[in-house]
C-alpha cells in the first residue's frame, strides 16, 4: 500500500496533508458534499504517484473563503511474479522514478540498490570476498538541495510547518534553520520530538552539523523530573548551551507546569514530527496555555519550525487545527518540486491474503506450555501474595479495608503479572501460532529466572518480595523448549515467510508489528527459518517504555541492546529489521527495498511513516490481508485506479503544456556572439555549457556543484506547474563564484518550464563571458590553453655552452698595462700548515667568499680572501705558479713554462723550480725542522712523498702496504726510507665519505719503502705543493665568480642584487660538485615565487574561484614557464652543472687561449650548444629569485620576477593587499556564533567579513552567503609556506651551528606543513567554555525512580540529592566552520574518535619523541577541510591586518612554531616512512600489495585492509601488515615495518663485517650488545 498524501493550497500558498477519510468511501461523500452545498466549486481530487509531477486542481473553495486545491500522493504498483494464487499486484505498472539517492540529510541514510552488491573497485584489492548482505553502502556526496533552501528562506520570514515526505530532508532544513538563528541571535533554541530515541538520534545529527555550540540532550535518564527538588538547577544547566534537544513532556514541565525556563528565552522552536501536537498533546498544552498568553500580551515568543510527513491524522481539517496550534502555516516546496520528486522514491505496493493458507499443527507435547500457564494462574495460593501479607501485618483501619478491597478483587501486582503473562501469551498463539506460543513462554520464564535479571523493575518498594513469590510460581510450571526449527506457525506468519523467500533483489527490509512481544518471537522465528536463514540476518528494535517504571518489562521481551540492531541494520551487518511503531518516526534508518506491514497500520499517519521507509529504487511495500472481504482492501483498489486515472490526466495536461511552446519564439531570442573568432551560444545550448562550466570550477568533496534553477511567475511568485501562462526562472550558481555572478534571471518569460530553464541559463553564462571565465572560444576558462593543465615538459632541453670567463681574462694579459690583486691565506684545517699568497689577474679579481678544500685523505684546507682591498698595480713578472704546478703535478706529467691565467706569488718565500728535491736526504734535520718538506723518488719521475721513518735494512715484503715492483731485486742490507705518497687529488670542494676513504685494519706497519739512496729533499715547504695540488680548485671558483659577475652587471643589474656570493650560489647545480649549489636558495625563491604570484592572482582576478586562481598560479610557477623563461632570458650560459673534477686535469695557458681566438678553425672544432636538464633552469630561476629576496626583501623578488616573467601584471605586495582589503565588504556583522573565535585566535578583526568568508565552507550554500573560504584558502596556503619556510632558512643546525641542509629544509617543511598535522593542531587549538550537569541521588526509600510518588506516609522521606558539575567543552578551530553537508558531520564525528584515541600519541610524537609521528598522523585521516579553514584563517588575517607578523602569531598559537623549534632542537627524525624505505632498500623497486580483509572477530567487524611490502624484483616479502582502516594508513604502516626490518638487517650485517674484519686480524673478537 502507498502514502496517501494531499497537496493543498491554504492562505495561497502550497501545503500538505492527508485525506484519512478516503479510507471510508462514506465519509468522502458527506465531505465532498458539504463542500458542493456551499456553492464551491465542483470538488475533486487527484490522486499522485510520488516521484512523478503533482496535480493542482481547481480550488474547492470560494476566494474570500479558506482555498483548497488538494492533490492526493499514492503509488502504483507492478505484480510480484509468484506460483501462489494469493499473492496479488494493487496496481498496473507505472514510470518508476530513476533516482536511488536519499535525501533525508543528516538523519536518513541512502542506500543504492547496489549497496550490498560485489563492488568493481579493484584497485589494488584482491582477496576474498564480502557476502553480499554484509557489504557497506558506498559514500554519497549530499549537501543542502534547492528545496530545502526554499523552505529555509520560508521559515525565515514567518512560523511555519514543513511537510514533506519521509526521505526528503526535513531534519537538514531544520539544521539549515538553527544554523540561522544562532547567527542572528543569542537566545536558548529548542529542538522537540516524541519520543526517546528520536531526540537522541536528532542530537546526534545536530552535534555532527553544529559542533561549534553547547547543545544540550535532556531525557528522563537525567533524573529531570527531581530537579524541581533545587532551585536554580534549570538556570545552571542551561547556562552557556544554545541547543537543547528533549522530548515534549520535559519542555511543558519546565515551562508550563514549573516555570523553570521562561518561554521568552526561547528564540527557536523546532517541532519534529508535528502532527502529533494536537488536542492534549504537551506541545499543543505549550502553545495554547503558555505561547498564545504571551504572543497576546505583545511579548516575545519563539519562532515554530515544524516538521512532518503526515500533517493530517485523519482528515483535512487536521491541517488547520494543526496550523491554530502551532501558529504556523503548512508548507511544502513549490519552487523545486521537481527536484524533491527526484529524491523521493516510490515503493510498488501489494497485498498478500493469508487466508487460504494451511492452518498451524501443534506438534507439541501432550502438556504444552501454555496448558501449564493456565493450571499455575488458577493454582496461585492468594493468601500467600505478598501485598496481602503486608495488609494483614499492618493491622490499620486504612490497611483492612484495602485487604477487605483486595480479597473481593483478587487484584495484586503479582496477580496482574501472571494474567498479563496468559493474555500475551494468547495474542501469540493467534497471531503467530502455537511454536511461537511455547517459545514465548518458554523464554519469558527462563529471563525472569536468570540471576540478576533486572528485566522487570517495578514501581514498588517491595520488588524483592513480590519478585520471590512470581519466581515460585513461574518456576512450577517447567516450561519446555520448543523444537529448534519452527514447525507450527499461523497462516500469517506462513505468509510473512513467503513475501520474504519470493523476493528476488538483496533484500534490506523492515517488518512492522504492533506489539514488542510480537517483535522478539517473531525476529527469532525469522532467523532460524530454515528458508530464510541463509539470506536474512534478523534483529528486532522496540524502543524503551515512555517511563522508567513500566511494570511488565519482562514480558516484553525486551533488550538492551536496540541501538546496537539498528546500527547494525545501518552499516549493512543484518539486513532485516523487526520493529514497532518505534521505527515509523524519524528515526535514522537506511532506506530498503522491502517494507512489509505484518500488522495493518493503525491509521493513515502510521501507514505514510511506513510506507517512508521503503525508499530504495524498486522497493516494495507488503500488507497482510486475511481474506478478500477486509474492508480496507477494497478501499486500497478503488483509490488505486482513482489515482492511475487522474495520473495520466495530468501527466497528459503537462505533456499538452509543454508541447504547446514549440519554441519558435527562442528563434528570435538574441545570442552570444564573440566577435574575434564568431564563436557562439545560442539558448537551445546555454544550459548545458553552464552546467559544464560549473563542474569545472572545483573537486571538493562535501560539495554539490549543480546550478540550481527556480521557477516562479514574470512577478517572481510561486506558479502552478500545471496552469498555463507565462513563467521566469532564476538560476543561482555554486558559492565559490563572486555574488555578483552567482544569480541570474530569464531575459523573457516563457510558456514553458524548459525555456525558461533555458533563458536564465542562457544569462548567467553570459554574465561569466562578459567577467572573463569564459573565453572567445565559449568554453570555460580554466579548459582553455590559458589555465588549461599544465603542458608536459621536456626532461632536457638544449641550450648555450657554459660562458668561460678565460679567453677574455688571456686577452687582458695581452693588453693590459696593470693587474689587480687579492691576498690568499691557505691554511690546513689543523693549524700547523699555511701559506699567504698574492692572487694576481689583468681584470678586477672578485671577492671570493671563503672556502674549504679537501683531500682524498680528509684533511682540510680553508683558503681565506680576507677583508683587504684589491690591490691595483703596474704588470710585473713577478709569478710562482708554473713552480707551484710543477712540484703538484710534474711527477704526473710535464707543465710547460707558459703564463698561467691566475698569477700566484708568494710574498715571504722564494720558490723557483730549482728548489724541487734539490737537498740530499739527511733525516736528522728533516726530524728537527720545524717546517715539512716533501721528498721525491729521484728514480720514479721525482714523485713526491711524505717522509715517515728511517730502517737500517730492507725491511719483509709482507709488512709492506704497496712494494715496488722491482722490491724483491733491492739490497737487503741498504737503508731504507718509509714514506707516505703525496695525494693525488687535494682541491675537492666536497668531503669525500668516510666509508670510501677509512683505510681498512692491517697488519703491515709500512705504506712505502724508498731505497734511501734515491731520495731526494725539497727546499720549498711542502704546504706549497699542496697550494699547487688547489691550483685547479682555485682556478674554478675564480671562474665562477667571473661567470656570476658578468650576468650581475649585465642582464641582472636592474634587480638590485649585490652580493655575487648569492649569484653564484643561485647559478651552480648540485651537479656541478662546487662547495655551494643553488639547492638551499631555490628552495626559498620557491615559496617566495608562490607567495607573490598567489598574491597578485587573487588580487587580479577578483571574480575568479579558488579553481580558476589555481591554475592561473600553476601556469605561472610551472617549470615549464620558468624553463623557458630562463631560456629567453640568456640564462643557460650562465648555469654551472658541468661537474668538477680533477682526472685527467691539465692546466690551459693564456698562450693556448690566444692561440685558439687566432685559429678561426677552432670554433668549428667546438659544440654549439649543451644539454640541460629543464628543472635546473627552472631552479635556477627560482634560486635568483631567492637571491633577490634575500638582497632586498619581496620589493626585490618581485623586482627579480617581473624580469624573468614580464607578460603578468605584477604589483606590489601592499597595493594587491589593499585591492583584497577594499573587495571586503565593511558591513557585515560576525554572527554570535563567531563571538569567542576572535579571542581563540588572539586577533580582532577590523572587517568581520573576511572572517565570517574565511569560516565557510563551500558546502554552506545557503541564500545571502556571500563566499566561502575558497579563495582566502588559496592565499593562506601560500602564506603559510612561505612564512614556514622564510623560518627554516633562517635556521642553524644547533650542533654544527652550520645552515640546515636543502634535504633537511625540505623534510621539515613536509613536517609542518601537510594537511595531517594541520588537521590535528586544528582540533587541538580550542577554546574551552563551562556547562553544568546535574547528578540526582535519589533516597534510598524511593530507589531509583524519580517516577515514585511521595505519598503522605512518606512525608519524612528527605527530597533527591542534587548534586552540580562543572564540566568544560572544548570547541576547537574547526568548530566554528559553517557546512551544510551531513556528509562532512559524519565525517567529523569519526575523525574526533580518532582524534581522542590517536591524540597521547601524536604529542608525544610531536613533542617527545625521537621520531615524527608520520604514522599515527596518518591513521587520524584529517580530511583536507581541517587544514583548509586554518589557512583560510591565515589569509584572512593578512588581507584584515596587511601584516605577516600577525599571521606569524597565528603559528605560534597554533602550535607550528613550536613543533618547528623542538625539531630542529632535538634533531628529531623527519622521513617519512616510505621515504626512509626507498633510502634503506638501496635502489631496490619496493611495491606496496594492499588488500581488503575484514577487522574485527568472527569476521563480524569492519572493513580494513592489510599490506605485503615487496621487493619487486625478487618477490621478496620483506614485510606484513594487517587491520588499517584505509589504504594509504595501511601502507605507512607496512613502510614502518620494513624499515624496522632493513634496519635490524643493516645492523646485523656491520657487526658482521667488524668480525669478519678483526678476526683477519687475529684479534679477539668483541662485539657489542
Amino acid at each position: 500500500m502507498g502514502k496517501i498524501q494531499a497537496v493543498c493550497y491554504h492562505h495561497g500558498s502550497l501545503v500538505w496533508a492527508s485525506a484519512h477519510h478516503l479510507f471510508h468511501p462514506n465519509l468522502a461523500r458527506r465531505k465532498l458534499g458539504k463542500w458542493e452545498q456551499q456553492s464551491f466549486e465542483k470538488p475533486s481530487f487527484a490522486l499522485l504517484a510520488r516521484g512523478h509531477r503533482s496535480l493542482l486542481l481547481p480550488p474547492l473553495c470560494s476566494e474570500t473563503q479558506l482555498r483548497h486545491r488538494s492533490s492526493f500522493c499514492f503509488d502504483p504498483t507492478p505484480p510480484l511474479k509468484s506460483g501462489k494464487n494469493t499473492i496479488s499486484t494493487m496496481a498496473d505498472d507505472l514510470e518508476t522514478s530513476s533516482s536511488d539517492e536519499d535525501g533525508f540529510q543528516g538523519v536518513e541514510e541512502s542506500l543504492p540498490d547496489n549497496a550490498f552488491q560485489e563492488s568493481t573497485d579493484t584497485e589494488e584489492t584482491s582477496g576474498s570476498e564480502t557476502p553480499e548482505e554484509l557489504k557497506t553502502p558506498p559514500e554519497v556526496v549530499m549537501t543542502a538541495r534547492a528545496y530545502q533552501l526554499e523552505m529555509l528562506q520560508e521559515s525565515l520570514r514567518r512560523n511555519i510547518i514543513v511537510a514533506m515526505d519521509t526521505g526528503s530532508g526535513k531534519t537538514q532544513v531544520a539544521i539549515l534553520r538553527i544554523q540561522k538563528e544562532l547567527e542572528r541571535s543569542d537566545k536558548l533554541i529548542w529542538f522537540l520530538a516524541p519520543t526517546v530515541q528520536l531526540t537522541a538520534q536528532q542530537f546526534d545529527v545536530i552535534e555532527k552539523q553544529i559542533p561549534g555550540v553547547i547543545s544540550k540532550f535532556i531525557s528522563g535518564a537525567d533524573n529531570v523530573q527531581a530537579w524541581k527538588y533545587k532551585t536554580g538547577v534549570w538556570d545552571a544547566v542551561l547556562n552557556n548551551v544554545r541547543i537543547v534537544v528533549s522530548t515534549y513532556q520535559i519542555l511543558f514541565d519546565a515551562a508550563v507546569s514549573h516555570a523553570f525556563v521562561p518561554l521568552e528565552s526561547i528564540g527557536l522552536l523546532v517541532i519534529d514530527e508535528a502532527h502529533n501536537c494536537v488536542r492534549m498533546n504537551s506541545v499543543a498544552r505549550l502553545m495554547r496555555e503558555s505561547y498564545a498568553k504571551l504572543k497576546a500580551q505583545g511579548k516575545p515568543v519563539p519562532h515554530i519550525l515544524g516538521l512532518t510527513a503526515s500533517p493530517a491524522m485523519s482528515s483535512l481539517t487536521d491541517i488547520e487545527t494543526l496550523e491554530q496550534t502551532l501558529d504556523a502555516i503548512c508548507r511544502t516546496p513549490s519552487r523545486h518540486r521537481e527536484e524533491l520528486r527526484a529524491h523521493v522514491n516510490r515503493p510498488i505496493m501489494k497485498e498478500f491474503i493469508y487466508g487460504n493458507l494451511p492452518e498451524p499443527q501443534s506438534t507439541c507435547s501432550s502438556v504444552s506450555n501454555m496448558t501449564k500457564l493456565i493450571h499455575a494462574l488458577r493454582g496461585m495460593d492468594f493468601r500467600t501474595d505478598p501485598h496481602v501479607l503486608r495488609l494483614r501485618a499492618g493491622n490499620t483501619e486504612h490497611g483492612r479495608e484495602a485487604l477487605d478491597k483486595v480479597l473481593l478483587s483478587r487484584d495484586t501486582q503479582s496477580q496482574r503479572q501472571m494474567k498479563a503473562l496468559y493474555a500475551r501469551a494468547r495474542e501469540m498463539q493467534n497471531n503467530l501460532g502455537p511454536w511461537a506460543t511455547e517459545y514465548y513462554i518458554n523464554r519469558v520464564i527462563t529471563e525472569f529466572l536468570k540471576p540478576g535479571s533486572a528485566s522487570a523493575f517495578l514501581v514498588t518498594g517491595h520488588w524483592d518480595e513480590e519478585k520471590a513469590y512470581l519466581a515460585t510460581t513461574l518456576r512450577g510450571i517447567k516450561a519446555d523448549a520448543p523444537p529448534s526449527v519452527p514447525d507450527s506457525l499461523s497462516r500469517k506468519v506462513q505468509g510473512l515467510v513467503e513475501i520474504l523467500a519470493s523476493h528476488k533483489e538483496n533484500p534490506i527490509g523492515i517488518v512492522f508489528v504492533t506489539e514488542r512481544a510480537t517483535a522478539s518471537v517473531l525476529s527469532h522465528i525469522l532467523s532460524v527459518h530454515p528458508s530464510l536463514k541463509s539470506r536474512y540476518s534478523v534483529e528486532f528494535m522496540v524502543g524503551t517504555s515512555k517511563l522508567p517504571g513500566s511494570k511488565s518489562g519482562f514480558l516484553d521481551l525486551t533488550q538492551k541492546e536496540d541501538l546496537q540492531s539498528l546500527e547494525k541494520f545501518r552499516k549493512g551487518k543484518i539486513n532485516l529489521l523487526v520493529a514497532t511503531s518505534v521505527l515509523e518516526e524519524g528515526i535514522d534508518v537506511p532506506a530498503c527495498n522491502l517494507v512489509i506491514c505484518f500488522d495493518k497500520p493503525s491509521n493513515l499517519k502510521s501507514f505514510i511513516q511506513r510506507r517512508g521507509r521503503a525508499r530504495m529504487t524498486k522497493s516494495e511495500l507488503w500488507i497482510l490481508f486475511e481474506n478478500e472481504q477486509d474492508q480496507s482492501l477494497g478501499v486500497w483498489k478503488a483509490l488505486e485506479q482513482e489515482m492511475k486515472r487522474k495520473y495520466e490526466d495530468d501527466m497528459r495536461q503537462i505533456r499538452d503544456l509543454e508541447e504547446s511552446d514549440d519554441g519558435s519564439e527562442a528563434e528570435n531570442y538574441p545570442k552570444l556572439v564573440d566577435k574575434k573568432t564568431g564563436a557562439q551560444i545560442s539558448i537551445h545550448d546555454a544550459k548545458q555549457h553552464l552546467e559544464h562550466f560549473c563542474s569545472t570550477l572545483s573537486t571538493r568533496k562535501f560539495v554539490s556543484w549543480a546550478p540550481i534553477y527556480t521557477i516562479h511567475d514574470p512577478e517572481g511568485n510561486p506558479i502552478d506547474p500545471r496552469k498555463p501562462g507565462l513563467r521566469k526562472a532564476t538560476v543561482t550558481l555554486p558559492i565559490s563564484l563572486s555574488p555578483s555572478l552567482r544569480r541570474a534571471e530569464s531575459l523573457w518569460a516563457w510558456p514553458s518550464e524548459a525555456y525558461a530553464y533555458r533563458d536564465a541559463a542562457f544569462q548567467a553564462y553570459k554574465k561569466l563571458y562578459e567577467a572573463g571565465l569564459v573565453n572567445q572560444h565559449m568554453l570555460p576558462l580554466r579548459e582553455t590553453p590559458a589555465l588549461s593543465e599544465v603542458e608536459t615538459r621536456e626532461g632536457l632541453t638544449k641550450v648555450e655552452l657554459q660562458y668561460n670567463p678565460w679567453p677574455e681574462v688571456a686577452k687582458a694579459w695581452e693588453s693590459s698595462t696593470k693587474l689587480y690583486s687579492r691576498r690568499v691565506k691557505i691554511s690546513s684545517d689543523d693549524g700547523t700548515h699555511w701559506a699567504q699568497l698574492d692572487l694576481s689577474l689583468p681584470v678586477p679579481v672578485p671577492l671570493v667568499r671563503d672556502h674549504a678544500l679537501h683531500s682524498e685523505r680528509r684533511s682540510s684546507w680553508l683558503i681565506e680572501t680576507g677583508k683587504d682591498p684589491e690591490r691595483e698595480y703596474a704588470k710585473d713578472d713577478r709569478d710562482h705558479g708554473h713552480t707551484l704546478l710543477k712540484m703538484a703535478f710534474g711527477h704526473r706529467f710535464t707543465v710547460d713554462d707558459k703564463q698561467y691565467p691566475i698569477r700566484f706569488f708568494s710574498p715571504e718565500q722564494e720558490i723557483t723550480t730549482d728548489h724541487i728535491a734539490s737537498q740530499t736526504f739527511d733525516s736528522e734535520s728533516l726530524v728537527n725542522s720545524t717546517q715539512s718538506f716533501l721528498i721525491r723518488d729521484t728514480e720514479s719521475a721525482d714523485h713526491p712523498f711524505f717522509y715517515m721513518d728511517w730502517l737500517p735494512t730492507k725491511p719483509p715484503i709482507n709488512l709492506v702496504k704497496k712494494a715496488s715492483k722491482d722490491f724483491q731485486e733491492l739490497p737487503e742490507d741498504a737503508p731504507y726510507i718509509v714514506a707516505q705518497a703525496f695525494p693525488k687529488k687535494a682541491g675537492q670542494f666536497r668531503r669525500t665519505p668516510d666509508a670510501l676513504v677509512q683505510p681498512l685494519p692491517s697488519g703491515k706497519p709500512y705504506p712505502r719503502v724508498i731505497l734511501a739512496r734515491q731520495v731526494k729533499v725539497d727546499k720549498v715547504p711542502t704546504v706549497f705543493a699542496h697550494v699547487g695540488l688547489m691550483i685547479p680548485a682555485l682556478t674554478a671558483v675564480v671562474g665562477d665568480y667571473l661567470i656570476a659577475r658578468d650576468l650581475l652587471e649585465g642582464s641582472l643589474q636592474t634587480t638590485g642584487i649585490t652580493d655575487l656570493n648569492l649569484v653564484v650560489t643561485a647559478i651552480t647545480a648540485s651537479g656541478a660538485r662546487r662547495s655551494t649549489d643553488y639547492e638551499r636558495i631555490e628552495f626559498l625563491g620557491d615559496s617566495m615565487l608562490k607567495f607573490c604570484t598567489t598574491i597578485n592572482c587573487s588580487a587580479q582576478y577578483l571574480h575568479y574561484p579558488e579553481g580558476f586562481l589555481s591554475a592561473s598560479k600553476d601556469k605561472i610557477v610551472s617549470n615549464n614557464r620558468l624553463c623557458k623563461a630562463a631560456k629567453d632570458f640568456g640564462l643557460g650560459r650562465y648555469i654551472i652543472n658541468n661537474s668538477y673534477t680533477t682526472d685527467k686535469w691539465r692546466p690551459v695557458f693564456v698562450e693556448d687561449y690566444l692561440e685558439r681566438a687566432n685559429d678561426p678553425s677552432s670554433a668549428d672544432k667546438e659544440p654549439k650548444f649543451r644539454v640541460m636538464a629543464t628543472k635546473t633552469l627552472a631552479d635556477v630561476v627560482e634560486a635568483l629569485i631567492g637571491t633577490s629576496h634575500i638582497s632586498g626583501g619581496i620589493t626585490k623578488a618581485l623586482s627579480c620576477i617581473s624580469l624573468f616573467l614580464p607578460e603578468a601584471k605584477w604589483k606590489s605586495i601592499d597595493h594587491c593587499r589593499q585591492i583584497l582589503y577594499d573587495e571586503a565588504p565593511d558591513n557585515e556583522t560576525l554572527p554570535v556564533t563567531m563571538h569567542r573565535l576572535e579571542e581563540l585566535i588572539g586577533y580582532t578583526f577590523t572587517k568581520k567579513s573576511l572572517l565570517i568568508e574565511a569560516m565557510t565552507h563551500p558546502s554552506y550554500n545557503v541564500q545571502e552567503t556571500r563566499a566561502s573560504l575558497d579563495r582566502l584558502e588559496f592565499l593562506g596556503d601560500a602564506i603559510l609556506d612561505h612564512l614556514v619556510v622564510e623560518a627554516l632558512f633562517a635556521l642553524t643546525d644547533p650542533l654544527t651551528g652550520l645552515p640546515l641542509e636543502n634535504s633537511r629544509l625540505h623534510l621539515l617543511r613536509t613536517a609542518l606543513v601537510n594537511a595531517d598535522i594541520l588537521g590535528f593542531l586544528v582540533m587541538e587549538w580550542a577554546v574551552e567554555e563551562e556547562r553544568t550537569d546535574a547528578e540526582v541521588v535519589m533516597p534510598e526509600s524511593m530507589g531509583n525512580n524519580p517516577y515514585a510518588r511521595r505519598t503522605s506516609s512518606s512525608s519524612t522521606t528527605p527530597p533527591p540529592e542534587i548534586n552540580l558539575t562543572s564540566v568544560k567543552t572544548r570547541f576547537p578551530l574547526w568548530s566554528f566552520m559553517r557546512y551544510s553537508s551531513p556528509d562532512m558531520g559524519e565525517q567529523i564525528v569519526a575523525t574526533s574518535a580518532r582524534h581522542a584515541a590517536l591524540r597521547e600519541e601524536v604529542l608525544d610524537g610531536l613533542w617527545k619523541a625521537g621520531r615524527y609521528p608520520w604514522a599515527a598522523l596518518t591513521r587520524l585521516q584529517a580530511h583536507k577541510f581541517y587544514s583548509d579553514v586554518f589557512e583560510s584563517l591565515v589569509g584572512a588575517v593578512w588581507v584584515d591586518s596587511g601584516s605577516l607578523e600577525e599571521c606569524k602569531g597565528l603559528l605560534e598559537r597554533i602550535g607550528i612554531v613550536g613543533v618547528l623549534e623542538r625539531l630542529i632542537r632535538e634533531g628529531v627524525w623527519c622521513f617519512h616512512p616510505k621515504e626512509e624505505l626507498g633510502l634503506l632498500a638501496a635502489g631496490k623497486k619496493v611495491e606496496y600489495r594492499v588488500e581488503e580483509m575484514v577487522v574485527g572477530e568472527d569476521g563480524d567487524g569492519e572493513r580494513g585492509y592489510e599490506c605485503e611490502v615487496v621487493f619487486s624484483e625478487t618477490g621478496e616479502v620483506v614485510a606484513r601488515v594487517r587491520g588499517g582502516r584505509t589504504k594509504e594508513e595501511t601502507r605507512v604502516r607496512g613502510a614502518e615495518a620494513a624499515v624496522g626490518v632493513l634496519r635490524a638487517r643493516r645492523e646485523k650485517a656491520m657487526e658482521e663485517k667488524r668480525r669478519v674484519l678483526l678476526e683477519g686480524l687475529g684479534r679477539d673478537v668483541e662485539v657489542d650488545a
